[in-house]
Order: C-alpha cells, then sequence, then structure tokens
C-alpha cells in the first residue's frame, strides 16, 4: 500500500471516530435542561380549555401530584396548584390553605364539597424553598395526602366518596378564579399530573413518578413543563389536554 492509500485510510478512521464521537455527545454528553414555570403570585396563571381533563373523573378515584418550590412569606392567603370552580361548592381545588387553628404554616390540602380537608396534625411545611413534591389521592371514601412520598394525612367520609368535581369552569393551573385575589401561587410549578385511578403507596413512593413516559396505566394529563420557551405547556399523556400561559414565565430548576 502507498503512502497516498495510508493517507486516505487514516483520514477515513480519523473522520469515522470524530463522526461517533460527536453522536454519542449528542445523544448522551449534553446535559438536559430540566425547566419549570415560575408564577409571579400577582395575575399569573395557565388555563386548561379542555374541561374534561377534570370532568371524566366524576365521583371517582382520582389522584393529583406536582412538584413545588415557593417561600410561604411572599403567598397570598390561599394560593391553589390547581381548580375548577365555578361557585363555590362547584368544583375543587388543590393547594395551599391559610394557617388555621394554630398550623405552623400554610396546609397543603384539597376542597371537596366545598369543604377544607384541612384537619390532620403534623401538616408538613412544603412552602420553604426548596423542591417539594406534594400528592393529594382520593379512593373511594378515603382522601390521602403525601409530602415527599411520605403519608402524612388520611380522611375518610362518604361526603368525600359522593362528591362529583366536574365542572364547566376550565382548568387552571396558579390559581382560582372564584376566590381570584387570595389564591394566585408564587413560585415554581413542575411535572404536574392527574391520573383517573387511586395510585398505591409504592407508585407514589416509587421513583415512577420522577420521569413518567406518558402512558402509564390511568394517567389522563401530564405537564412536565419542559418546553422552555412559548405560551403553551404541552399535556404529554397524549390526550391533548395543552394549557395556555398567562403571564407565567420559563424558568430552570
Amino acid at each position: 500500500m502507498n503512502f497516498s492509500k495510508w493517507s486516505l485510510t487514516i483520514i477515513v478512521a480519523v473522520t469515522l471516530i470524530t463522526v461517533v464521537i460527536l453522536v454519542v455527545w449528542v445523544f448522551f454528553g449534553r446535559k438536559k435542561i430540566n425547566y419549570a414555570l415560575y408564577f409571579d403570585g400577582i395575575d399569573d396563571y395557565i388555563e386548561v380549555t379542555n374541561t374534561n381533563v377534570i370532568n371524566q373523573i366524576g365521583s371517582g378515584d382520582f389522584t393529583f401530584l406536582a412538584r413545588v418550590f415557593a417561600l410561604e412569606s411572599e403567598q397570598v392567603r390561599h394560593p391553589q396548584i390547581m381548580s375548577n370552580r365555578t361557585t363555590n361548592g362547584a368544583g375543587f381545588l388543590f393547594g395551599f390553605h391559610g394557617r388555621w387553628r394554630g398550623s405552623e404554616n400554610k396546609i397543603p390540602y384539597v376542597q371537596l364539597d366545598n369543604i377544607n380537608w384541612i384537619e390532620y396534625p403534623n401538616q408538613p411545611n412544603l412552602l420553604n424553598g426548596q423542591w417539594h413534591h406534594f400528592v393529594a389521592r382520593k379512593q373511594g371514601d378515603t382522601l390521602t395526602y403525601f409530602a415527599d412520598g411520605k403519608l402524612v394525612a388520611s380522611l375518610t367520609t362518604s361526603r368525600i366518596g359522593n362528591y362529583n368535581l366536574a365542572s364547566e369552569q376550565p382548568l387552571l393551573i396558579g390559581w382560582d378564579k372564584v376566590n381570584s385575589s387570595q389564591t394566585h401561587f408564587k413560585g415554581k410549578i413542575d411535572e404536574l399530573s392527574i391520573w383517573n385511578r387511586a395510585l398505591t403507596d409504592a407508585e407514589i413512593q416509587s421513583k415512577m413518578l420522577d420521569s413518567l413516559r406518558g402512558n402509564e396505566l390511568g394517567l389522563i394529563s401530564y405537564w412536565p413543563f419542559n418546553e422552555g420557551s412559548g405560551n403553551l405547556v404541552k399535556d404529554k399523556s397524549g390526550n391533548g389536554n395543552h394549557g395556555t400561559i398567562f403571564g407565567a414565565v420559563w424558568t430552570t430548576k
């Protein structure tokens, strides 16, 4: 083999190695940017106009999940993660209730049937400037709360089991329209999902919820908030429950 052939062989080999390195770096080497949405606590929210996202649950079982990063000192009285209320007693709230009867902090809760289900001991502080995972699960007549995977409360009554949380109001993220001046959330929201079944304790406590695929059993809406730009949040469940952003801005986790 003469010199020119050796040179060509070396050039081809180096080129192939370079291409392989670049491909590996593109797919595995780049650090993925994890986005979230920041709400200003004044007038920011997201609207999901497809009311069937919630209405299909009706009086059945559900699980709501969200990750939040916020400070209690910056909040209005009752900052909400999600709401579909049209009036008091119609729809639901999922978020934080103001301090109540000596509580040390705002209380993670759900409102169903115009009742704030907050009467439980040792309410966790999830508004302390760190990322926290809050889960509310309805199973039959029982409403259960989890904070960072730990079961913190379980409330049982037929009023929970019989209540239909459907309404004509679009789903709002970061605000409740009924109590408009006291419910804007200030902080970051991420990895928000709605399920039409009661997840098991093991599922809630597992790493499964850290990275959903979107096709999990019972998952009817999933907003990972990873777009990073634009005024839409995409529902990755495949059900088309996309949301329009009003004011909230993209940020990194």
